[in-house]
């Protein structure tokens, strides 16, 4: 169940399942369906104002989808994913928060050119979920989902794993509405047989292009992420700052950017130099059991346009891999608009 508590409380109940076969040509070709379902546990309130719309589909009902269906071709250093599928992108992201995850129309190409060196191109065309804005049980154009109009994207990249840094390069053209060039690199180390640490840069940059659809777009954004673990309990520090006098980059999922939590993201702060600040700690009790806090500040350089704090508190708890239940609880505070709201999701999951 979710709810949400502010001037009005919301709350809805849902099971989910998928269904999924991967019949194999031969050791080169294997198809994939998967079937994807929410469905209304009928302990929902009666009038459909009251129910949270976020497991449901647009008339807040159950619903039954065709969530995926690609065809997986390989041959030596060379795979291709065509259909509809999961995705795992920066700016493009299944983003598996809900009862049922994003998922995309997309035709995925990639080569190895080493064995740490990997270079793709991808077309993508359709979203569903959560996340697309208007019916999570459809598939809606990407550019529609943006705020456009059009069903037509091109992304490429390039990944790189180094012995002491990782980097990632990533390139997006949505015809007629923007572009993205996005960045980062990680490096990790281990100072002791109990202490490690990680550190993480990214940039995102975004240009509006063509007849410019979701009108002007001008996005320069820096992030910074530092992790230390010791034995069972890791902090975390996350930082990012948009440099430009318009909004950061908007995603088709989750999003690229370090500092995003279980409500507040950075594109959600409206008004110039958009800035987050996310400070993290968690707790390994066990193998299975996690528990940790997070608190972040989103705001403006005029506080007066916005000026958000948020509060997590989850749980993760994993049961002979195929038990998973999550609970988490979000405070969001604020301070110029809709005061303090509340919210609470847990998800159990059953996989078999």
């Amino acid at each position: 169940p979710l709810f949400r508590s502010s001037a009005k409380k919301l709350s809805v109940t849902a099971v989910g399942a998928e269904l999924a076969c991967s019949p194999a040509v031969n050791s080169n070709v294997t198809a994939h369906l998967g079937l994807f379902t929410s469905i209304d546990t009928g302990l929902n309130h009666n009038h459909k104002d009251d129910v949270h719309g976020d497991f449901l589909n647009q008339d807040k009902d159950s619903y039954l989808m065709l969530g995926e269906a690609y065809l997986n071709l390989s041959y030596d250093n060379f795979e291709a994913r065509l259909g509809r599928q999961r995705l795992a992108t920066p700016h493009m992201d299944s983003d598996d928060l809900r009862i049922v995850p994003n998922l995309f129309e997309a035709y995925m190409v990639e080569f190895k050119l080493a064995d740490n060196l990997r270079t793709g191109a991808g077309f993508v065309r359709n979203m569903s979920g959560w996340e697309n804005g208007a019916d999570q049980s459809h598939f809606e154009g990407v550019a529609d989902v943006l705020g456009g109009d059009g069903n037509t994207s091109w992304l490429t990249w390039l990944s790189h794993e180094g012995e002491q840094l990782d980097t990632n390069l990533w390139y997006y053209n949505i015809p007629d509405h923007l572009q993205i060039i996005y960045a980062d690199a990680t490096h990790g180390g281990q100072l002791s047989n109990d202490l490690s640490y990680e550190l993480a840069v990214q940039f995102d940059w975004g240009q509006d292009i063509g007849d410019s659809k979701l009108g002007r777009v001008d996005a320069k954004t820096f992030g910074l992420s530092a992790g230390l673990n010791y034995q069972q309990l890791s902090a975390t520090f996350a930082f990012n700052h948009n440099y430009s006098n318009k909004a950061a980059l908007a995603s088709l999922g989750g999003g690229a950017f370090f500092t995003s939590m279980e409500d507040q993201t950075l594109d959600a702060v409206a008004g110039e130099r958009a800035e987050a600040m996310v400070l993290g700690l968690e707790y390994a009790a066990t193998e299975s059991l996690l528990f940790g806090a997070a608190l972040g500040q989103f705001s403006a350089k005029d506080k007066s346009d916005y000026d958000v704090t948020e509060l997590n508190l989850y749980i993760n708890y994993n049961w002979q891999e195929n038990i998973g239940l999550e609970v988490v609880y979000a405070q969001k505070d604020d301070t110029n608009v809709s005061g303090e709201d509340h919210q609470l999701r847990a998800i159990l999951t059953y996989n078999y």
